[in-house]
C-alpha cells in the first residue's frame, strides 16, 4: 500500500510565537482523487499508516497537503492510544489463530471453527492500523461465535477459550476513548473518521433543539420575488414570531410541482452520471457553469421528455450541483443581499439583506463542499491556503455576481473554517434612493451637491456596514459630466460610468498583506496622482498610516474628492489620524467635510455632517457640526448658517459667492431633491442626464438653473 514513506516534521511558530511541531504527509502528486477523507479509504489507511510509524514522536498537528487538511492533536490522541494497545491486540489475534494448531486434538481433521480462524487469519497488516475496523471484526466475530452450537464436548471447549480470548480482545477496546465515541456516535450520514479528523457539519443537541423548536412555529410570509436569468430561484422571506431575525428560504423553479420528487429524482441521476471535466488550466466559472450545463441538456434529452424550457432549467441546477455550488449559488445572485456569513462548519448561513435586515437561511455546508469552496478559493486566488498562509481574500465579478470573498481556515479559525462574501454594487443606490430611505434629507443632499460641483473634499466615516461606499457612489454619480475622476482602490467599489459619458481612469492596487512592494502599494499609487491632472480623486477605504499620509499630501497639494476610513464617531476619527497615523494636527484644515453615518436596526442614515475646526486660542481642534440627527424628532436639524461655514467662506475666498446667489442656489437645489424624493423612482441614465444639464446650468447662472429647474419641473408635473 505504501511506496515510500511521504511524511516529515515541521516546526513552524504559531500566533502565540509558541513553536508547533507538525507532522506533515506531502500526498500532492498522488494519484487518489478523494477530496475528503471519508471519500477514498486509501487515503484513510495512508493517514492511519503514517500515524502509526510515528507513533513514539511527539507533535500538536497533521498537515495534509493534498486538501490542506489540518488535525489538531486533540482530534488524534485517541488514535494513539489505541496504538499503545495494537501490539497486545495483534499478539491476542495471533494466539487466537494458533489454537489449532497448538491445541487442537482433531488437527487433522475438518473443524467446525475453520471459518472463524480464517477470518482471523486474512486480517491485513494495514488494517491493524486501522481501530474502528478491527474492533467492528473482532466484535462481529465474538457475536457469530457466541451463538455457535458445536455437540463435540473438546471442540466446546475450545469454543469457550477463544469466547474468553475474544471478550479479553473486547475490553482492551471498551477501555479506549476512542472506541466509547465510536459506539455513542449516531450520525449514519457522516463518516465517523470524517466527524473526528477533518471536523465536518455536527448539529449540537442545542442546535437540534432550536431548528425543532422554530420549526413548530407559525411563521408569516412577508416577502416572495424571484432571481436568476431565467428564474431559477424563488425567495421567500419568513417573520418568525417574537425575533428581529427573519428566516430565508429558496426553492428551485419547480418546488411547488407536484411532481417535484420526480424531478429531484432526475437532478440527482444526472448529476451522478455526468461526467466530471478535467482541465490544465484554471477556468472561469461561468464558463464551468456552461460546460457543464450543455453535457447536462445532452444527457437529459437521451433520458427523459422534457420542454426546452426545462431542459434549460435542469442543466443549469445540475450544473452548479456538480460543482457542489448549488447551496451557496442562489445568495450570490440575489441582488438584495449585502452579505453573507458562515462563522464554523457548525452553523448554518445567514446573511443581510437590504430590505430586511439579518436573517437566517437554514443553508449548511457538508464537508466535501467546504473543501471545494477552499479548492476553488485556491484556484482563482492563485494563493496558497495552509497554515501559514491561512486566510484567502479575493474578488470575483463575472456575469452573475461581483462579490469579495474572505476564507478563513486553521491555526486563526477555531473551527476550521469561516466565510465572508461581500456582495458588489449589484444592486446601486442613487440619491433618489437615498432620498426615499432616509439615509439623507433634502437640504443636506442639496449642501453636499454644492460642495460636490466646487471640487471639495468628503471625507465619509463610520462603523462595519453602515453605508460609507454607498453614499459616496451616489454622489459620485452626479459629478459634472465632465470631471476627470481618477479612483485607486484596494477592491473595486466604485460604480463604472463610461456608459454614462463620464470620465474614469481606475487604478486597483495591492494591499500591504498581498504585496511587500512600495511600488505596487495604495499609498505609493496616490502621490503619483499628482501628475494625473483630475478634477477629483476617489481613494475609497483608508487602512494604513501610509494610505492616510498620502491622502494628506494629495489634500495639501489641492487634490479634492472622495474616501471612507472606519471609526466610531468623529472623534474617534480625529484620534485614528492623530494617534494611530500620527498624522500632524496642523494637516487636519486640509479636510473639508466628515460625514459619520450609522446603522439602526436596518436603517442607515446620515448622523451629522461636520468640519473641523481651529478654536480661537490656536492650540486646539474641534469638530463643528453642520447638519446633526435628531433621534427624539427623527430629522435633521442646521446647527448653523451654511452660508457662515467654514468649507462655504474657503469658496467665498476664490468666487464671487453672495449671501442672496448662495441661499438661491440652496433652495433651488433643495427643491431639485424633495421633488425626485417623492417622484417614482425613473432609471439610472435619465437620473444622471439630469443631473449633466443640472450641473450644466449651475455653472451659467443662477437665473439659468432657476429657469432650466421650472420648465423641466413643470414638463414633468403635465407628463404625470
Amino acid at each position: 500500500m505504501i511506496i515510500k514513506n511521504l511524511s516529515y516534521f515541521q516546526e513552524k511558530e504559531n500566533i502565540t510565537g509558541k513553536k508547533d511541531r507538525i507532522l506533515t504527509i506531502d500526498c500532492k502528486q498522488c494519484f487518489e482523487k478523494g477530496e475528503a477523507l471519508s471519500e477514498n479509504k486509501k487515503c484513510l489507511n495512508c493517514l492511519l499508516y503514517y500515524l502509526y510509524i510515528n507513533k513514539e514522536q511527539k507533535f500538536d498537528f497533521i498537515s495534509i497537503l493534498k486538501n490542506d487538511l489540518l488535525i489538531r492533536s486533540h482530534q488524534f490522541n485517541s488514535i494513539l492510544e489505541y496504538y499503545k494497545d495494537l501490539k497486545k491486540i495483534h499478539k491476542l489475534l495471533k494466539k487466537f489463530i494458533n489454537v489449532r494448531k497448538k491445541k487442537c486434538n482433531y488437527e487433522e481433521f475438518k473443524c467446525d471453527l475453520f471459518q472463524f480462524f480464517s477470518k482471523v487469519s486474512k486480517i491485513r497488516e494495514f488494517e491493524y492500523y486501522d481501530p474502528i475496523l478491527l474492533y467492528e471484526l473482532v466484535f462481529k466475530l465474538y457475536s457469530e461465535f457466541k451463538i455457535k452450537e458445536l455437540k463435540n464436548p473438546i471442540c466446546r471447549k475450545c469454543q469457550i477459550y477463544l469466547i474468553n480470548l475474544l471478550d479479553y480482545i473486547l475490553k482492551i477496546f471498551d477501555n479506549l476513548k476512542l472506541i466509547n465515541d465510536f459506539k455513542s456516535y449516531k450520525r449514519k450520514d457522516i463518516n465517523f473518521y470524517q466527524c473526528l479528523l477533518a471536523k465536518p457539519l455536527i448539529l449540537t443537541k442545542s442546535t437540534q433543539n432550536f431548528r425543532e423548536t422554530t420549526l413548530k412555529e407559525k411563521f408569516v410570509n412577508i416577502d416572495t420575488y424571484k432571481i436568476g436569468d431565467q428564474n431559477n430561484f424563488q425567495v421567500k422571506i419568513f417573520q418568525p414570531p417574537y425575533e428581529n431575525e427573519k428566516l430565508y428560504r429558496i426553492n428551485i423553479f419547480f418546488k411547488k410541482d407536484e411532481e417535484e420528487n420526480y424531478f429531484n429524482q432526475i437532478i440527482k441521476d444526472i448529476t451522478l452520471n455526468i461526467e466530471t471535466i478535467e482541465f490544465d488550466q484554471v477556468i472561469p466559472l461561468e464558463k464551468l457553469i456552461e460546460l457543464y450545463k450543455n453535457e447536462s441538456v445532452e444527457l437529459l434529452k437521451s433520458k427523459y421528455r422534457l420542454s426546452e424550457s426545462k431542459l434549460e432549467k435542469f442543466g443549469f441546477v445540475v450544473a452548479l450541483k456538480k460543482l457542489c455550488f448549488d447551496k451557496i449559488f442562489p445568495l450570490l445572485i440575489d441582488d438584495k443581499i449585502e452579505e453573507i456569513f458562515l462563522d464554523s462548519p457548525n452553523d448554518e448561513i445567514y446573511i443581510n439583506h437590504q430590505i430586511h435586515g439579518r436573517c437566517r437561511t437554514g443553508i449548511r455546508l457538508v464537508l466535501n463542499e467546504i473543501e471545494r469552496i477552499k479548492t476553488f478559493f485556491r484556484l482563482y486566488s492563485g494563493k496558497r491556503l495552509d497554515y501559514m498562509n491561512p486566510s484567502i481574500k479575493l474578488v470575483i465579478k463575472n456575469h452573475y455576481f461581483y462579490c469579495r470573498f474572505a476564507i478563513d481556515i486553521e491555526p486563526i479559525q477555531i473551527e476550521s473554517f469561516a466565510l465572508d462574501i461581500r456582495k458588489m454594487n449589484k444592486n446601486v443606490f442613487t440619491i433618489q434612493d437615498l432620498l426615499k430611505n432616509g439615509t439623507l434629507n433634502s437640504p443636506i443632499a442639496a449642501f453636499l451637491f454644492f460642495i460636490l460641483l466646487r471640487r471639495r473634499n468628503i471625507t465619509t466615516t463610520g462603523e462595519t456596514d453602515t453605508g460609507k461606499t454607498t453614499l459616496i457612489n451616489a454622489l459620485d454619480l452626479l459629478a459634472p459630466k465632465e470631471f476627470r475622476k481618477i479612483y485607486v482602490e484596494n477592491v473595486t467599489e466604485s460604480l463604472r460610468q463610461i456608459g454614462l459619458g463620464k470620465h474614469q481612469l481606475k487604478y486597483r492596487v495591492d494591499s500591504l498583506e498581498d504585496h511587500p512592494s512600495k511600488n505596487y502599494s495604495k499609498s505609493n499609487l496616490i502621490k503619483t496622482l499628482l501628475h494625473r491632472t483630475p478634477d477629483l480623486i476617489y481613494l475609497g477605504e483608508i487602512l494604513t498610516k501610509e494610505e492616510a499620509e498620502a491622502m494628506f499630501h494629495c489634500l495639501a497639494a489641492g487634490l479634492k474628492g472622495f474616501q471612507t476610513i472606519h471609526a466610531n464617531s468623529i472623534g474617534s476619527l480625529i484620534n485614528r489620524f492623530k494617534y494611530h497615523f500620527d498624522i500632524n494636527e496642523s494637516c487636519f484644515s486640509d479636510l473639508d467635510l466628515l460625514i459619520l453615518m450609522k446603522k439602526e436596526f436596518n436603517r442607515r442614515r446620515i448622523i451629522s455632517v461636520s468640519e473641523i475646526i481651529q478654536t480661537k486660542s490656536l492650540d486646539n481642534l474641534i469638530d463643528e457640526s453642520i447638519f446633526r440627527f435628531d433621534p427624539l424628532l427623527k430629522d435633521w436639524t442646521l446647527m448653523k448658517a451654511l452660508y457662515e461655514t467654514k468649507v462655504i467662506t474657503e469658496i467665498r475666498r476664490y468666487e464671487n459667492l453672495s449671501k442672496e446667489n448662495f441661499s438661491s442656489y440652496m433652495d433651488v437645489y433643495t427643491d431639485i431633491f424633495q421633488f425626485i424624493s417623492k417622484i417614482d423612482s425613473f432609471n439610472q441614465i435619465d437620473l444622471i442626464n439630469l443631473f449633466h444639464k443640472i450641473s450644466y446650468f449651475s455653472f451659467i447662472s443662477i437665473e439659468a438653473l432657476i429657469q432650466f429647474w421650472g420648465e423641466w419641473k413643470n414638463m414633468r408635473t403635465l407628463n404625470q
